[in-house]
C-alpha cells in the first residue's frame, strides 16, 4: 500500500503540471469541452489516490473549466459563491480564444473587484 503522503504528492504534482501545460494554449467552447472530459478522467483516477486536498483541486479545475464553454456573458455567474477560486478563474478566463475580441477583461473588472 502506497503511503498516502506519497499519493497526494504524486497528485499535486499532476494537477501543477497540468495547469502549467494547459497555460500554454488557448480554448475554444469544443476545447473547453474536450478539457472538461479530461478533467474529469484525471480525477477519477487521483481519487485512488485516496488524497482529499488532491480530490478537491481536481474538482476546482473542473468548475474552472466552465470559463471556456459559457458565454462571456455568463462568466461572472460562474463563480459567485465561490469567491476563493476567482483568481485562478482570472487565469483561466485568459485563455479563452475570445479573451480579446470579446473584451472580457474590462468586462469582468467589476467582478475581480468585489
Amino acid at each position: 500500500m502506497n503511503d498516502w503522503r506519497t499519493d497526494a504528492s504524486d497528485g499535486n504534482y499532476l494537477y501543477k503540471g497540468l495547469v502549467n501545460h494547459w497555460q500554454k494554449f488557448t480554448f475554444n467552447p469544443s476545447g473547453g469541452l474536450r478539457l472538461k472530459r479530461d478533467i474529469t478522467e484525471y480525477g477519477e483516477f487521483v481519487r485512488s489516490f485516496n488524497a482529499p486536498t488532491v480530490d478537491e483541486k481536481f474538482e476546482l479545475l473542473g468548475i474552472l473549466a466552465n470559463v471556456f464553454i459559457v458565454a462571456p456573458e455568463s462568466l461572472s455567474s460562474l463563480f459567485e459563491g465561490t469567491p476563493s477560486i476567482r483568481k485562478d478563474a482570472q487565469r483561466f478566463i485568459q485563455l479563452r480564444d475570445d479573451y480579446k475580441s470579446a473584451k472580457l477583461a474590462s468586462r469582468l473588472s467589476s467582478l475581480w473587484s468585489s
